[in-house]
């Protein structure tokens, strides 16, 4: 289900997250992906770019492993840490929202979403209302 959801999003609206293909706009976890890939191959500058907190959730990954498979223990706080570190990507996206929206990707508008499809007007409305809330 995973591979066709991915071929079928990729194929329609040449995205994989759907907040950016319904709506157009980067959710909190946009450029996560990436940046885990950047850090575990050693791209920190890159992987802060796309998004600071995939180091959190590498260390949160890593955690587990070593508790579980290198202790033989069941890891303790994981949902709590998880929940910490969920409360933070908000925190995150919402800073990143309003100091840099629309720029650089992953924090950027991507035309072609099924809201611009479907509404007239919904470019211009979107961005203006973000403007707005930019100050």
């Amino acid at each position: 289900m995973f591979v066709l959801y991915d071929i079928a999003a990729h194929a329609m609206f040449h995205a994989f997250c759907p907040s950016v293909f319904l709506f157009g706009l980067p959710c909190p976890g946009c450029g996560m992906t990436r940046a885990v890939f950047f850090f575990i191959t050693g791209q920190f500058q890159r992987g802060m770019q796309m998004n600071p907190l995939g180091l959190l959730w590498i260390l949160w990954a890593a955690y587990l492993v070593v508790m579980r498979y290198g202790f033989g223990k069941k890891a303790k706080g994981l949902m709590t840490a998880a929940g910490v570190i969920v409360v933070l990507m908000v925190a995150v996206y919402l800073c990143r929202m309003y100091c840099f929206f629309p720029g650089e990707p992953p924090i950027s508008y991507t035309s072609g979403s099924l809201a611009e499809r479907l509404i007239p007007g919904y470019r211009k409305w979107i961005l203006g209302v973000v403007r707005m809330l930019q100050g």
